[in-house]
């Protein structure tokens, strides 16, 4: 009779369901509080890799259920496959050896069920599991059995799958840092030495290899700073040439250069009190250089074109991919600014050499892909491996560009991961060749030669037209006059 009446309460509460995460919570207090089971879990599959975690668990703390759930990342594969099917254990086959509970769930003498949650013949999208009384009536585990089946049809309704009950799911993923997943060592104890450099005022140099991460750094450091209510300025040293670079960051006063129409303040002085994150130093200019060595020293500077002089309070963190010793040596790169900006060095680590944290990574960005789309594409775990046999040289931009391509790409709810890969390879290998005649010696420029050929070639391309040029480079109008006048380009002579 008790199950009788569990059916239909359990009926009447998913029926009249607007919220479905506090509405089976109430189920599994139902089932609990009617004396027919123990301890009682929903477990759902993980949608990246497969496995199987406690969702729901009302008889234990959250700190129990995070407990659990790390004992069944250690899930063995027979035991995986054991729970596609119904699973009933008699009191001397439940052991910690066979299931994966620690003491808070385990109930000695009693025996433990386990119902998929499945529809047709696809996969379990979890289970619902608990302990009964060695000698329950088989009517106790039929009512269990066809509440599993009416979860599971709630499921549907809802049109959820894997661990995404939750109305706002948050991605299951360690955070070592605020956007930086890893469960990596190394990258544990950078996120220690984070926590511990960054309330003070030391310049930061973050060394590592592009697309590994280093903007997410410098903003963690700012965000644990003392500062961290104050602004965090970025600027790509890279993307710009040292004249404009040096305008963007210290300002300029009005007709300190044709188009200078009015004073405007640099970076520097917009970071006040705050955090500047300079990306890319070591592409900076040896006068630039002497201007970045006296603000980090003085905190003082003057605007282009000006004679005032200006006083800041700035933290700066800079970043670089390349080897700054070797520029050093080559006479490209100040050895005392070296000296200033590396006081607290970070060595960021490639992807290659972390590639127990792919799942991770891809677990967090298809969780901000389906909340961005609304939908639920899933990653099975053959195609995860995929990507764990591949080098990344492009680190963690070049997964999340290739994941989110394989998301947009996605058939019947899945990632199109081996297509994508297939496409993602042949266009790297066509940029190898193409860098690879570029170091050829025979066709060695210096970057200024480059620069030039590059423009007069887009200007003939486009008959002078200069905006035309511009698109064609991939750069503002206003960076492409300024680099005519800088190499005294003529464009009526192209235009010939």
């Amino acid at each position: 009779m008790r199950a009788l009446e569990l059916l239909e309460q359990a009926s009447r509460l998913l029926i009249h369901s607007q919220n479905l995460t506090r509405s089976l919570n109430t189920l599994l207090c139902l089932i609990q509080d009617a004396g027919l089971v123990e301890n009682p879990l929903l477990l759902l599959s993980d949608s990246v890799t497969q496995r199987y975690f406690i969702e729901l668990a009302p008889s234990i703390s959250e700190e129990e259920k995070a407990a659990q759930n790390r004992l069944w990342k250690k899930q063995r594969k027979d035991f995986l496959e054991s729970l596609h099917h119904e699973l009933l254990l008699a009191p001397h086959e439940v052991n910690a050896t066979i299931l994966p509970f620690e003491a808070p769930l385990m109930r000695p003498g009693r025996m433990f069920y386990s119902f998929p949650l499945r529809g047709g013949n696809e996969l379990p999208q979890g289970m619902l599991c608990g302990w009964l009384e060695p000698q329950s009536p088989s009517a106790t585990v039929q009512a269990l059995r066809l509440l599993a089946g009416m979860i599971t049809l709630s499921l549907k309704a809802y049109g959820l799958r894997g661990r995404v009950i939750r109305e706002v799911e948050e991605p299951d993923v360690p955070e070592v840092l605020e956007g930086v997943v890893s469960g990596n060592s190394q990258m544990i104890r950078l996120a220690e030495m984070v926590r511990r450099i960054s309330p003070s005022r030391a310049t930061v140099l973050l060394r590592g290899e592009s697309g590994t991460g280093k903007e997410l750094f410098a903003n963690a450091i700012h965000r644990h700073s003392l500062r961290r209510n104050a602004p965090f300025k970025v600027v790509n040293c890279g993307a710009l040439s040292n004249t404009l670079l040096e305008s963007e960051l210290f300002g300029h006063e009005k007709g300190a250069f044709t188009g200078a129409t009015g004073r405007r303040r640099g970076w520097f002085e917009l970071a006040d009190g705050g955090t500047l994150f300079l990306d890319e130093v070591g592409n900076t200019s040896l006068e630039l250089q002497a201007k970045l060595l006296r603000v980090l020293q003085e905190g003082t500077f003057e605007r282009l074109g000006g004679e005032e002089t200006v006083t800041v309070d700035v933290r700066v963190v800079c970043a670089t991919n390349a080897p700054l010793e070797t520029a050093i040596a080559q006479g490209t790169f100040r050895e005392d600014l070296f000296y200033r900006i590396n006081v607290v060095p970070l060595e960021l680590v490639p992807l290659r050499k972390r590639k127990d944290d792919i799942p991770l990574l891809v677990r967090k960005f298809l969780a901000d892909f389906n909340a961005e789309y609304g939908q639920q594409v899933l990653c099975p775990e053959e195609e995860l491996r995929l990507l764990e046999q591949h080098d990344w040289p492009g680190n963690i931009r070049e997964l999340q560009n290739v994941v989110q391509s394989a998301f947009l790409m996605a058939e019947n709810n899945r990632l199109a991961i081996r297509t994508m890969l297939a496409t993602h390879q042949n266009s790297v290998q066509l940029l190898e060749r193409h860098e690879e005649k570029l170091m050829k010696p025979q066709t060695a420029l210096s970057l200024e030669e480059e620069e030039v050929r590059a423009i007069e070639g887009a200007l003939r391309d486009c008959r002078g037209v200069q905006q035309r040029a511009a698109k064609q480079l991939g750069i503002s109008l206003r960076q492409l006059r300024y680099r005519i006048e800088k190499y005294g380009i003529t464009v009526r002579k192209i235009r010939c």
